[in-house]
């Protein structure tokens, strides 16, 4: 049976060339302060690279992964960082139990006697084995889901802050005066004098009397 302990297979040329191309565009920081602080992120990748990764594993991918999260989500303060490493080791972990998986399907697949390579209904066969038999094939799909969860979980809540700190950086707006709207008679009448009373009806008997003036003008008023 093949060592599961070996390194991971080397980079193809390909991959180096693109690496260099990317390494090109990026000029780095420029000012004393970005150097420094790019620096100090240096700095904490290694040592994050040493408690994440185990024996087999490439530090150096590790802190190129976590670069490369840095520049994604370029983190301000101390808090905005260690969502950002808890990011990169939710996704090295992941990745890590997605190799043991595959592991565990050549193993239980040379166990049966399959020479490589399988057909679908030969590796069906070994999950399905692997499902009933192995209890460290479920652990291995829960772990998964757990660390993609933690992910999930860890860009959310760096959004979340962010968004927070903006909220709070921006100005609070001027109060607005509590002004009653001008009705429109005192528009009409800026100087708020009292309007004339608007004339009242003449009754039956005041019209006929106004009738009878007017037919009568010369008439003495009674």
């Amino acid at each position: 049976m093949e060592n599961t302990t070996q390194n991971p297979k080397p980079r193809t040329q390909a991959q180096i060339e693109a690496s260099r191309r990317n390494g090109a565009k990026s000029k780095g920081p420029v000012t004393d302060e970005g150097k420094a602080i790019s620096a100090r992120n240096a700095q904490r990748h290694q040592i994050f690279a040493t408690i994440t990764t185990i024996s087999g594993e490439a530090r150096a991918d590790y802190v190129q992964l976590s670069s490369q999260l840095y520049e994604t989500w370029c983190p301000t303060d101390e808090h905005e960082r260690i969502l950002v490493d808890t990011m990169a080791t939710c996704i090295w972990r992941r990745m890590r139990v997605l190799a043991m998986e595959s592991v565990a399907f050549d193993v239980q697949l040379e166990k049966a006697g399959v020479p490589a390579p399988a057909g679908i209904f030969e590796t069906f066969n070994a999950f399905n084995s692997l499902a009933q038999e192995s209890r460290a094939f479920q652990l291995l799909h829960q772990y998964e889901s757990r660390y993609l969860r933690a992910y999930e979980r860890a860009s959310r809540a760096l959004l979340s802050y962010r968004k927070s700190k903006t909220q709070e950086e921006l100005p609070e707006p001027a109060p607005e005066l509590d002004q009653a709207p001008t009705p429109e008679s005192e528009i009409q009448n800026p100087k708020n004098e009292p309007k004339a009373a608007a004339p009242q009806p003449l009754n039956r008997r005041e019209r006929r009397l106004q009738k009878w003036q007017k037919a009568h003008p010369k008439a003495p008023n009674h």
